[in-house]
């Protein structure tokens, strides 16, 4: 049985048809294997495969032919597991950088990108601004192009969406965070918001929403949409043709948005002027970028080794370079380009329109992904002194003692 305040898997509608695990792209089940874990799954057994194995994809929820979330039965899961043994301490640099100091974020930053975060830290009314989310501050360099001209930028430590702790399912927290972001957003007026990470707009458009009932009264939009409609109008001006051939490692969180981000990042591509290969796993079915990896055991080595495999998957394909559309997506990625001493590039496709507009992008994405690798191995003993001690998040106030200026 199915039971709980998180109880959002369709269990009425589920016929046992094991379509939705033998077709996810990490765990390789037969459809007997895939019908077996998900009777375990519902009837709370320990399964074999799916919560040691599970990259937080969201694919079978896409597979499910009739929409029961599945993935959301996965995060209940997960969610009974954290209320009863907790995270583990590598929890606390990975996914909760508004409780805890330092994070990974402010340990791997160089002093410009410091500066850049700072500045965007400066919260202030305004009725549109463009919202980066925990993402983007992996690379902030990416803001460093005419591209963001004329945006208000902001973010801060305690305006995180929550979307790492709903992934790992940790979801009373997830539920907290919506209810902070809520009263937040209404102080600071805003009436529209920009989301360069689609994690963020997911998260804030379909998940709170629906999980929680947690509604936001402001208009949101993709950048990627926006950049796209610039490109059409001819506000962005494309002077160089790229000549590049490129595979996609398409956001997990695009999926719950149909084709509609898959075809898109496509579109524009082709419009700069490169030719697409596809990975082995696209769209739909493509793979989680090795992220989300960490909710299995909290264990950066999880995710360490799927970025490892999705990149090696890129490389496969054979074309020139790999492209993404998420700040997360291009750190991951470029740690799996790392360890596995790749040689494929890895672009942001907000890089690659800044070539081809003309601009030289800063592009320190292996630079980055050397420092994250140094800082886990750094902060490593410390924490690993801590794993036999689990720990619980401390509760998230809605109200906060935010400045605005």
């Amino acid at each position: 049985m199915v039971e709980g305040k998180y109880h959002f898997f369709k269990e009425e509608s589920c016929d046992l048809c094991g379509i939705c695990l033998n077709k996810c792209p990490v765990l390789g089940l037969s459809l007997e294997e895939a019908k077996e874990e998900m009777k375990r799954l519902i009837e709370g057994e320990e399964p074999k495969h799916v919560l040691a194995k599970c990259t937080s994809c969201m694919t079978c929820n896409l597979f499910c032919p009739k929409d029961c979330l599945p993935y959301d039965l996965i995060l209940q899961r997960w969610y009974e597991r954290y209320k009863k043994e907790g995270l583990s301490s590598f929890a606390k640099i990975m996914v909760t950088p508004m409780q805890t100091s330092p994070n990974l974020w402010s340990l791997m930053l160089p002093e410009d990108e410091k500066k850049t975060y700072q500045t965007w830290s400066k919260l202030r009314k305004s009725e549109e601004i463009l919202y980066p989310g925990c993402m983007m501050c992996f690379p902030p360099y990416l803001s460093y192009s005419k591209l963001f001209d004329g945006f208000n930028i902001m973010m801060s430590d305690e305006l995180c969406c929550g979307e790492p702790f709903y992934r790992i399912g940790v979801l009373d927290t997830a539920e907290q965070v919506a209810k902070r972001l809520e009263k937040q957003f209404k102080i600071m007026g805003v009436k529209k918001m920009i989301f360069p990470c689609l994690g963020c707009y997911n998260t804030i458009k379909n998940i709170y929403p629906e999980r929680f009932g947690v509604k936001f009264e402001f208009e949101g939009m993709a950048l990627v949409d926006l950049l796209w409609k610039k490109i059409e109008s001819g506000e962005i001006k494309i002077k160089n043709k790229l000549n590049i051939r490129v595979t996609v490692l398409d956001n997990c969180h695009s999926k719950p948005f149909g084709t509609h981000f898959f075809d898109l990042v496509r579109k524009i591509l082709e419009t700069l002027g490169a030719e697409i290969v596809e990975m082995k796993h696209n769209k739909e079915n493509a793979p989680c970028c090795g992220i989300a990896a960490f909710a299995i055991n909290q264990d950066p080595m999880d995710v360490i080794d799927a970025a490892e495999k999705t990149f090696k998957e890129a490389e496969e394909s054979g074309a020139d370079a790999l492209v993404v559309n998420c700040g997360g997506c291009l750190g991951i990625q470029s740690v799996g380009k790392f360890v596995s001493s790749g040689e494929m590039p890895i672009y942001h496709v907000i890089e690659l329109i800044q070539e081809a507009i003309g601009e030289e992008p800063v592009h320190r994405n292996m630079e980055r992904a050397e420092k994250m690798f140094e800082v886990v191995i750094q902060q490593a003993p410390k924490y690993l002194a801590e794993l036999p001690e689990r720990y619980w998040v401390e509760p998230i106030e809605p109200d906060i003692e935010t400045k605005i200026e």
